[in-house]
């Protein structure tokens, strides 16, 4: 049964990455339709047999699922600098207004319903009245506007959708109403985050500064232990009662508990599943996934995240604030060449800056992709001003091509650093490569300290890209220095167009600008592997790789 489920939800998957996202309802169902009227004078003479319907099997209570995370969060607070770590267990603690569906739809969650204003600059939410927060507090009005506010004020990169936002405030116990300067299209993609998860306002108040280390939410598990650089551990909320849509076990979850174990390595990872210390792990190394097919005790799922693996280029520093550098770099890169040896053959090389899934890709974009030409890239830096030395090595003013790349530890990274190294060093650059933990790197890339980046994103709207290369986000998000008035036109008409064919068109205007600036060489899109232990049942994929284990069971062998 559990595989036929999967099974349709992976047919979910292949639907929603051929279109669109689907666009924000204007009012939400809030009510099931009304049943039939009961027939009236005359009842049959005889009622037929009621058909034997077999009793639903008892759920499996008690029992602990272990999930490996490669990076300790740094925070549980959804209103922190998010990072890695951070987002795979918010969902589990926090519940958001509304849930992202598989297809890209929304649908109620804490929210019954919601209506939008015909000039889009305000939106209307109705709030279930029966939701508690694991302190004991009623999730009501006052609590949504005391967490949106909280969330504009944090100003994170994850509250981006929140820019346009002027005000929020409760109508009545359980009405809400945000309003904005000007339409906003990423308003719900950002309410589905987990980094929207409505926080108790009595806990915030009482903990302070370790509300991130003693996180209170409304989600169906609380923070019971936190092993620092070792293992966070949550136990069931046994007063949940309001689970989103996909999941039929409206009550609390059946499980006990739910770890996440700190495990850097990708290698250790894999042996501790197979040993049975871990239940769940995500695998990218094309190795590790061969030695999982051989496992019978493993089932393997493919996910897509809405990924894009690309090399950044540092648009500040000499001399890749030279366009015609970038370009040449960009042409030295072999992506097939990365698919077959780093990868395996799994994934898909990408020639835009967004990932197919995202509304705004476009097949036709391809005619503008900085393709491998080794021939091109050198003619391109003979143009700037380079010439090979007695070593190969190429020199500008008596200063050689010395290049640093920057990375963080998650396979398969390195071997596709490596090949670039390879690949640079073929048209007279060296490559030097710096690979450290996730928070590290981050905090190297934010400040600059690179000249190449390879890099990863995550993200369920097509706001990527106001996100990563808006210059007005220059210092923090845009790590790179890049700036185009005419780009940031684009993005800004795009973040309030509610049209999504409208939308889309200035994402796709937006990409052949960035291609040519070239402050990005897109590699390739990721296939992420779910690696799960097979005596865990019934559990639910949703939207960007999250796993729902409201109803998921510990099976004995």
């Amino acid at each position: 049964m559990r595989t036929m489920f999967v099974l349709a939800l992976l047919l979910l998957v292949a639907v929603a990455g051929c279109g669109p996202a689907a666009q924000a309802p204007s009012v939400a169902p809030t009510a099931a339709p009304p049943a039939p009227t009961e027939a009236a004078s005359v009842a049959p003479t005889a009622a037929p047999a009621a058909p034997t319907v077999a009793p639903a099997p008892t759920p499996v209570l008690g029992g602990t699922v272990t999930r490996a995370i490669t990076a300790e969060p740094t925070s549980l607070d959804p209103h922190a600098a998010p990072g890695s770590g951070q987002n795979v267990i918010l969902p589990y603690i926090f519940d958001t207004l509304v849930f992202r569906d598989m297809d890209n739809s929304y649908q109620p969650y804490l929210a019954t319903g919601w209506e939008i204003a015909p000039d889009g600059k305000s939106v209307t939410f109705t709030l279930r009245d029966d939701v508690t927060f694991h302190d004991g507090a009623p999730l009501n009005a006052e609590a949504v506007v005391f967490t949106f506010k909280r969330f504009k004020e944090a100003k994170t990169s994850a509250g981006e959708g929140l820019a346009s936002m002027t005000d929020v405030e409760a109508l009545d116990d359980y009405t809400v109403r945000f309003t904005f300067t000007e339409p906003s299209a990423v308003f719900f993609s950002t309410l589905a985050t987990p980094y929207a998860g409505i926080v108790s306002p009595a806990a915030v108040e009482a903990a302070g500064d370790a509300f991130g280390q003693q996180p209170v939410g409304s989600g169906p598990f609380k923070v019971a232990a936190w092993q620092q650089g070792t293992e966070v551990v949550l136990e069931r909320n046994p007063d949940y009662r309001w689970s989103p849509a996909p999941v039929t076990n409206p009550g609390a979850p059946y499980l006990d508990r739910v770890v996440f174990k700190v495990i850097p390595d990708a290698s250790t990872q894999l042996a501790a599943l197979q040993a049975g210390e871990v239940d769940l792990i995500f695998v990218n190394s094309p190795n590790h996934i061969e030695k999982l097919k051989a496992d019978p005790s493993v089932e393997l799922i493919e996910t897509r995240l809405n990924s894009l693996i690309y090399l950044g280029f540092n648009c500040a520093k000499t001399p890749l604030d030279e366009v015609e550098v970038r370009q040449a770099l960009s042409h030295a890169v072999n992506k097939e060449e990365i698919l077959a040896v780093a990868l395996g053959g799994t994934g898909q090389v990408a020639f835009a800056p967004m990932a197919p899934t995202l509304p705004g890709f476009d097949p036709g974009l391809q005619q503008y992709e900085l393709g491998y030409d080794p021939a091109r890239a050198s003619a391109l830096l003979t143009e700037a001003g380079f010439a090979p030395g007695a070593d190969g090595t190429l020199t500008r003013n008596g200063q050689p091509l010395n290049l640093t790349l920057l990375t963080f530890a998650r396979a398969p990274n390195e071997d596709v650093a490596t090949l670039l190294q390879s690949q640079l060093k073929a048209i007279g650059v060296n490559l030097t490569i710096q690979q450290y933990d996730t928070p590290t790197a981050a905090r190297a890339a934010t400040e600059g300290q690179y000249d190449l980046l390879l890099w990863r994103y995550d993200r369920n709207d097509a706001d990527v890209l106001n996100v990563n290369l808006h210059s007005s986000r220059i210092g923090s998000s845009n790590r790179f220095g890049y700036s185009n008035p005419r780009v940031d036109e684009l993005l800004d008409q795009a973040a309030r167009e509610l049209n999504e064919a409208t939308r889309a068109s200035y994402y796709v205007e937006a990409q052949k600008l960035i291609m040519a600036d070239a402050p990005w060489q897109p590699l390739y899109v990721p296939v992420d592997v779910l690696a799960i232990n097979k005596r865990v049942q019934n559990y639910h994929l949703a939207s960007m790789g999250r796993i729902l284990l409201n109803e998921a069971q510990v099976l004995t062998q």
